[in-house]
C-alpha cells in the first residue's frame, strides 16, 4: 500500500487562498448593496413620516376648523391668512420658506415650525407654493416639494386641498 502523504502544496493552498477572497470580497459588495438600499429606505420613510404628520395636522384644521377665507396670499405664493370659524372665529397663518428648509403654520403666536428632516440634500423646492383660487366655490392648494437625489426624478411631492367656505 502506497499512501502520499505530502500534505497540502503551496499551489493547492494559493487555490484555496484565491477562491475564499473571491466569496468574501462579493458577499462584502453584497452587504454593501443591501446597506445603499437601506439607507435610501430610511430617507424614504423619514420624508414620507414627515410629509403624513404635516398633511394630517394642516387638513385636519382645514376641515374641522371649517375655512372660510384666504387672504394675504404673499406675491411669491409662500405665505397666506387663513379664516376659520368652527368653533368660533380664528385666523391661522402658513408659510414656506425654502432658504430656511421651514414650513411654519398655526395661530399668531402659537405658530409652529416644522422643518425639513435633517437628512443630507434634502432640501425644500423653490417651486413650493400656496395657492387660492378665488370665487363662490373657493379652493386653497398648498403645494410641498422635497428635492434629494434618492428621490425618483430627484423630487418627492405632496398637496394639502381643500375647498374654501364650503357649505357640508
Amino acid at each position: 500500500m502506497n499512501l502520499n502523504r505530502k500534505g497540502i502544496t503551496s499551489v493547492e493552498l494559493l487555490v484555496s487562498f484565491i477562491i475564499i477572497s473571491t466569496i468574501v470580497v462579493s458577499m462584502y459588495n453584497l452587504i454593501l448593496n443591501y446597506r445603499n438600499r437601506e439607507q435610501i429606505e430610511e430617507i424614504n420613510n423619514e420624508v414620507i413620516a414627515y410629509s403624513n404628520n404635516l398633511q394630517e395636522i394642516i387638513q385636519t384644521d382645514l376641515i374641522q376648523g371649517h375655512l372660510v377665507d384666504v387672504t394675504n396670499v404673499s406675491s411669491t405664493l409662500r405665505s397666506a391668512t387663513l379664516s376659520f370659524d368652527n368653533p368660533s372665529s380664528y385666523k391661522t397663518s402658513i408659510s414656506i420658506s425654502p432658504s430656511s428648509g421651514v414650513i411654519s403654520y398655526g395661530r399668531s403666536g402659537d405658530t409652529i415650525r416644522y422643518e425639513i428632516p435633517n437628512i443630507p440634500d434634502l432640501t425644500l423646492s423653490d417651486e413650493s407654493k400656496i395657492e387660492y383660487l378665488a370665487g363662490s366655490n373657493g379652493y386653497l392648494k398648498i403645494t410641498i416639494i422635497l428635492n434629494h437625489p434618492n428621490f425618483p426624478n430627484g423630487t418627492y411631492s405632496f398637496m394639502i386641498n381643500a375647498p374654501v367656505n364650503y357649505i357640508y
